[in-house]
């Protein structure tokens, strides 16, 4: 039973039925193998194509979202265990990739996906964040090295840091959940940015804010302030 943030959870492994007895947090746990799951999506070539290419129509990459809540939902420590193996993990995918894209996974990339996920929950459960950081950190190797030029400067290649993941002075767990965080693949047709100067908004019951008054002149008349041009 869970009863704080560090709690003891039991869990069958996807591997075997031997039972697993950890003391971890689950805060950092849950972070660390979102964080890897995002990694891992992002770095599967059949879901990457099918949703920048838009093969699932206009919702491509919000259903590569939802792929991702689902998976989520379906490991979660919380829970105790897994509700799915590995076995049931690849035809869902397999199924799921078919159906919202049309198309047919023919490389069996499914099933190292799936392999992939599971072993890494059994891992980020027992407090071993090794395997979902490396998926991180290759993740990120291949999206800099798509997006950007290597730079050669004095015989060498200036090439990015990879400390975001690999711990130092920084909260790795603020890391993770903010690498979970981001979308998969760029925001979903449709998605409205929030502007992050704006006001909060107003919650319910709340009085709503009064308005400035205008400044009023000698005469009783209100001023009405002056734009000036700039200089052409």
């Amino acid at each position: 039973r869970l009863t704080g943030k560090v709690s003891e959870i039991n869990m069958s492994s996807t591997n075997g039925p031997a039972q697993v007895q950890a003391l971890v947090s689950i805060e950092a746990a849950t972070a660390e193998f979102q964080a890897g799951v995002t990694a891992i999506l992002r770095s599967w070539n059949a879901l990457r194509t099918a949703a920048s290419s838009g093969w699932g129509g206009v919702q491509s990459k919000e259903k590569a979202e939802f792929l991702r809540s689902h998976i989520l939902e379906c490991f979660d420590y919380k829970k105790g265990k897994a509700s799915m193996d590995r076995y049931d993990l690849e035809d869902g995918l397999a199924i799921y990739m078919e159906e919202e894209y049309s198309i047919t996974v023919e490389d069996d990339s499914e099933k190292q996906v799936a392999l992939l996920i599971c072993n890494m929950f059994d891992q980020c459960g027992q407090g071993d964040y090794n395997l979902a950081r490396e998926t991180v950190a290759k993740a990120n190797q291949a999206e800099a090295l798509k997006d950007k030029a290597v730079v050669e400067s004095n015989g060498e290649l200036d090439e990015d840091s990879d400390e975001e993941m690999d711990g130092g002075d920084e909260d790795t767990t603020n890391v993770a959940q903010k690498y979970a965080g981001d979308f998969l693949f760029g925001a979903p047709a449709g998605h409205i940015q929030s502007d992050p100067n704006a006001p909060p908004p107003r919650q319910l019951g709340e009085k709503e804010p009064e308005k400035p008054k205008p400044e009023v002149d000698d005469d009783g008349f209100a001023m009405i302030p002056v734009k000036r041009k700039g200089k052409k």
